[in-house]
């Protein structure tokens, strides 16, 4: 399964350069997303402009924290040359949707423009594997710095100021942006994004479109997850298939939270209750997407997406317990902050 990646490694490890490379164009397959017809859907378009292409996936936490120092260059370097293209290939079969992706960049406000690869085909002419991952493309259409995950920030700035400089001077009187690493070891460490279909303790999947009656008989290791009542099985994950509900249970260690989630008709939401260690959320630990009411702390699954469900007041393990009250919700993925990885924007 293709894989978000968080580069652990030294940066070298997540940084190539390609000076001679020049960079394979826009598909004609692709959905352009943008409010009208003066963004190029060519590279010849960006000829004489820096180009940062980002390829993103609209569920990558990721890729949605590291939105906020691509607004903050955007800001600082588009009037003086730079563009910012978002390529963006699905994980989940939501994310092959261009009015998902329609919503998605409306919803995280997104500034530049969104092409939404479909068929993947840039997503191969770039041998993408992993996201967030962003190619850097000269004046001249070559690429010249490729960085794959959450880190080498400053490397693709520091690269951009330089391409931008001959023709604006003025460049050495902007700010640099505050070289900062999410993946340093005082950060802390986190578990390892949860794919639901592949992190099942009780039973073992079955073929998809199987509907299995779990039964849970302790509680789930770290990164585990441990079912109960009738859940289908999926190729993006599982669903619930009782309309009096089911439920699951997630251990992990970490300071945030975030769940992929989507219901079979999103006009008709259903609710997810959720715990930690037994208990609901409060104002103190609960993400941006939790209510709250009598019967304790819930989400409304609706439009099919990430949403964010825990923001600890520190790192530490917890057992995550989800009632769902319907049928037809599917779980599809969970992922983790770490103690560096809290100040980005949720809409």
């Amino acid at each position: 399964m293709l894989k978000r990646i968080v580069c652990a490694w030294l940066i070298l490890a997540c940084l190539s350069f390609a000076e001679s490379q020049k960079a394979p164009d826009f598909s004609s397959d692709a959905v352009w997303i943008d409010s009208g017809s003066k963004v190029p859907h060519s590279l010849k378009g960006y000829r004489g402009r820096v180009l940062l292409i980002d390829f993103w996936e609209y569920t990558c936490i990721n890729c949605i924290r590291d939105f906020a120092v691509l607004k903050r260059w955007y800001a600082k370097y588009h009037p003086l040359g730079l563009e910012i293209v978002g390529v963006h290939y699905g994980e989940f079969a939501m994310g092959f949707s261009a009015d998902n992706v329609r919503r998605a960049a409306k919803r995280l406000q997104l500034p530049w423009p969104v092409v939404a690869d479909l068929h993947g085909s840039i997503w191969n002419a770039y041998k993408s594997r992993v996201w967030p991952n962003r190619f850097l493309i000269n004046q001249s259409g070559d690429i010249v710095l490729h960085v794959e995950g959450e880190t080498g920030n400053r490397e693709i700035e520091l690269k951009i100021r330089e391409l931008l400089l001959p023709e604006h001077p003025e460049i050495g009187k902007i700010p640099e942006e505050p070289d900062e690493n999410p993946l340093l070891p005082q950060c802390g460490t986190v578990t390892d994004e949860t794919y639901v279909a592949g992190a099942l303790e009780n039973q073992q999947p079955r073929k998809e479109g199987s509907v299995v009656d779990f039964k849970a008989s302790q509680e789930p290791h770290d990164g585990g997850v441990m079912l109960s009542g009738k859940w289908q099985i999926n190729r993006d994950g599982v669903s619930t298939d009782d309309k009096k509900g089911d439920s699951a249970s997630l251990r992990y260690h970490a300071r945030s939270l975030y769940a992929v989630l989507s219901v079979e008709n999103p006009s008709k939401p259903i609710r997810l209750y959720l715990l930690q260690d037994g208990k609901p959320l409060t104002p103190d630990d609960a993400g941006s997407d939790i209510k709250l009411d009598s019967q304790g702390s819930y989400i409304e699954v609706s439009e099919p997406r990430m949403y964010y469900v825990i923001k600890n007041p520190a790192s530490g393990s917890h057992l995550l317990t989800i009632n769902a009250e319907g049928r037809g919700l599917a779980l599809h993925s969970f992922t983790y902050g770490n103690d560096c990885q809290q100040g980005f924007q949720t809409l």
